[in-house]
């Protein structure tokens, strides 16, 4: 029990370092700035911020140190050491995915590239050339310990999976996106952020009079070192603070955000728990190292390819078919709050006048006094209310968009509902939306050398 009580006081102490390291404060910056985009997007489309800032960056605080110690103490179980995993080699592969797709900044991917390296460098160029383990790089890919590295990236993508099936949904932002056929539908745009404060083991060679601290059992660790003591010599290990980010983005087109979350949390933890199992074996059984290896970064393709599969054979659960406007948001404290309306509302009727669309539906709400009669069909049931008309601060000041009040603006209607507090499905046609583009990899390295290169041109 002693020594259970001094390792907790020993990780606790060093948690709380990680909350204040700069590297950690830098992390939280970068998903403030995710936020911030979020919300510049939002206003653009709405006039307003729906979802605010602080309060995103808050709850990705509170999320992410939870996540972050439920996997800190699991790599201070497994007995996982910085050392093993090759983080040097690791991050500027990861950066160099970054500039093919945004989406390849991922351990799954750049983690897979390099252990697939070092069992290629290992396996056959050493053999081959012998000559070639001297160098230093080659040396320090050698000392990559694969099992190790395969169990960082499980372990994080479960923690991912947990953020995700907890909050994955909390935040959607609903956007109006233009498919391929040219129709724009409903859709809402999932994006949540953690940062993670860690706390991690760093392996030292120590000769065994000068080792101090706690002693651990016999069992311990369960991913033995890479790292070798010699004769009079141990192993000592040291609890250090870390940081890190995780990140989830998706959209949902065919599914409510809670469904699509669900669905993401899901397999993203089969994922997970597949390749820490293959991961943990294969320290004692070598053989499944190289499927590991393999599923590593193929399986989390996988499981994009079949989300992406998923949503494109299924029909979108926000299309306008003429037969009045679905409500794919409320706002609270609105004056559609108050008057009753609730997210998935039918609208059918409106001052006794039917409507096919969001825009008819606008037009009618904007062309009326100061109360609007709302008829429509909430789960299969009619039901009417009373919108009492009134426009508060709440859009966005003429600063930053100028011509919001000008009815030739095709962002006025949208704007004025969401000052109202309903946010409709689009009309197919409609002239407002969003179009997801293909990233062009040559274009990302041709903006970069044109950057490069910028300094030197006369």
């Amino acid at each position: 029990m002693q020594m259970l009580f001094d390792i907790s006081q020993i990780f606790l102490a060093t948690f709380s370092m990680a909350l204040i390291m700069p590297i950690f404060w830098i992390v939280l910056f970068l998903v403030f700035l995710q936020y911030r985009r979020q919300a510049a997007t939002e206003e653009k489309l709405y006039g307003r911020v729906i979802h605010p800032v602080y309060r995103q960056m808050l709850v990705s605080l509170g999320l992410g140190a939870f996540g972050g110690f439920s996997a800190s103490v699991a790599l201070v179980f497994l007995g996982l050491s910085l050392e093993q995993i090759g983080l040097y080699f690791i991050w500027p592969v990861a950066l160099f995915l970054l500039l093919i797709n945004p989406r390849y900044l991922c351990f799954s991917y750049a983690g897979g590239i390099v252990a697939a390296v070092v069992l290629l460098v290992r396996h056959i160029v050493v053999p081959l050339i012998p000559s070639l383990g001297q160098l230093t790089v080659i040396d320090s890919l050698l000392k990559i310990h694969i099992p190790a590295l395969l169990v960082l990236i499980g372990l994080l993508h479960l923690v991912e999976a947990m953020l995700i099936y907890i909050s994955g949904h909390w935040g959607s932002s609903p956007i109006y996106l233009k498919q391929d056929n040219g129709k724009v539908i409903g859709a809402y745009a999932l994006q949540r952020f953690w940062p993670l404060p860690l706390v991690a083991l760093l392996v030292s060679v120590v000769p065994q009079a000068e080792i101090v601290g706690v002693s651990m059992p016999e069992w311990w660790p369960i991913l033995q070192s890479a790292v070798q003591p010699g004769e009079g010599q141990s192993l000592q290990y040291m609890i250090i603070p870390v940081a890190a980010g995780l990140g989830y983005a998706d959209m949902a087109l065919s599914a409510s955000p809670r469904e699509k979350s669900l669905f993401s949390a899901r397999w993203l933890a089969l994922y997970s728990v597949i390749l820490l199992i293959v991961a943990v074996f294969s320290e004692y059984i070598p053989l499944l190292i190289l499927p590991g290896v393999i599923f590593a970064p193929l399986g989390h393709e996988m499981l994009i390819l079949y989300g992406k599969k998923k949503e494109e054979n299924e029909k979108p659960c926000y299309l306008s078919d003429g037969n009045g406007v679905q409500l794919l948001m409320i706002l609270p404290g609105t004056a559609a709050d108050e008057a009753g309306l609730k997210t998935d509302d039918l609208i059918t009727r409106v001052n006794a006048e039917e409507i096919s669309d969001s825009l008819e539906m606008q037009q009618k709400i904007e062309e009326s006094y100061f109360m609007v009669l709302l008829e429509g069909l909430r789960n299969g049931e009619s039901f009417s209310v009373v919108l009492k008309k009134r426009f508060t601060g709440s859009m966005v000041s003429n600063e930053m968009f100028p011509d919001r009040l000008n009815k030739n603006n095709p962002y006025f209607l949208l704007h004025r509902g969401a000052a109202l507090g309903f946010i409709p499905v689009p009309s197919t046609d409609s002239p407002v939306y969003l179009e997801v583009k293909k990233p062009d990899p040559r274009g990302r390295f041709k903006r970069l050398a044109e950057r490069i290169g910028k300094p030197f041109k006369k």
